[in-house]
């Protein structure tokens, strides 16, 4: 497997973000940051709950479940 692409490869677990990264996440349409990726946005990375999408501190928020319908988006 050949290594030449643009992307950088990060470890299996986020530990500690650098100042000028930003975790991305997927949200649901109710912001509810309760597991998961979006739990450690929360905890980690200032997601603001109850903020479904963009930008929240050092993350940003993806919706990606209608918590409405059910599904994932």
């Amino acid at each position: 497997m050949s290594n030449n692409h643009p992307y950088k490869i990060i470890p299996d677990r986020v530990i500690k973000l650098a100042e000028n990264q930003i975790f991305v996440f997927g949200s649901n349409t109710e912001g509810r940051h309760g597991a998961g990726s979006a739990l450690f946005a929360r905890q980690y990375c200032n997601a603001e709950y109850g903020n479904p999408q963009g930008r929240q501190g050092q993350s940003w928020a993806i919706v990606t479940k209608d918590l409405n319908k059910g599904i994932r988006a």
